[in-house]
């Protein structure tokens, strides 16, 4: 609970209410760009799928028996280029089907295939700043229709403010699922954590490396979804030891 009076001090170390949330926003803790107060739940907030994607390549370059996540070539071999959303009418049509119910034919749809990983990212630039952290989880609703948003990989870091990478995952054996490009997906919560000693996410991530909002929205490409683990400190380390 938040005592009017006190403000921010008086907010508790935990996971942050809606009045919580939007008192940080005020406060420059918590950025959420664009902002619907219709996403905005009791302790959370929806954010909704963008368009850019990257679906996995069949082997081609790389032994197809191996997929190394430190090798920058096998990243590339294996997400291969990034792809656009389509019209429903233009995808249904390919699959000679009518547009589901429920979907307008001039919706951008991704479709997840049975069994399939998609990159996917969010249109909202979202994260928190200075005392607070964030963590990713599915819409239960989707979760019932087979869909899982970012398997165990939903928490964020304080300082990371940007799109966010989704891990989409189609678990129906049988069933292609299409997701409609600007519904929601997936919901973040806020966490005020403790101050700590050291840096942010900005000064030592691999994702994110600028502060200003502004900037990370004009310079944000769909390739910034792709893992980087080729950049972890223990790669370097290793090569440096050999």
């Amino acid at each position: 609970m938040i005592d009017r009076e006190g403000g921010l001090d008086s907010i508790k170390y935990s996971l942050l209410s809606r009045d919580a949330i939007l008192a940080h926003m005020q406060a420059g803790n918590v950025a959420i760009d664009p902002f619907d107060s219709r996403n905005l739940g009791t302790a959370s907030y929806d954010v909704t799928l963008g368009s850019h994607f990257f679906r996995e390549q069949a082997p081609v370059t790389i032994n197809p028996g191996f997929y190394s996540p430190w090798d920058r070539d096998h990243i590339r071999d294996v997400w291969g280029r990034p792809e656009y959303a389509e019209r429903a009418r233009m995808v249904f049509a390919d699959s000679r089907t009518p547009v589901p119910e429920g979907i307008d034919p001039d919706d951008r749809v991704i479709i997840i295939r049975p069994q399939e990983t998609v990159l996917c990212h969010t249109q909202e630039f979202i994260g928190g700043r200075n005392c607070v952290t964030t963590m990713m989880k599915a819409r239960s609703s989707l979760g019932r229709n087979f869909i899982e948003i970012c398997k165990c990989a939903g928490w964020g870091d304080v300082g990371y403010i940007n799109r966010w990478t989704m891990e989409v995952t189609n678990n129906s054996r049988y069933y292609a699922i299409p997701l409609v490009v600007g519904r929601r997906v997936a919901q973040i919560a806020f966490f005020q954590v403790d101050t700590f000693s050291g840096t942010d996410y900005v000064q030592e991530g691999k994702y994110q490396t600028e502060q200003d909002l502004e900037r990370v929205k004009k310079e944000w490409l769909p390739h910034h979804m792709l893992p980087q683990m080729w950049k972890d400190w223990e790669v370097g380390e290793s090569e440096s030891d050999a």
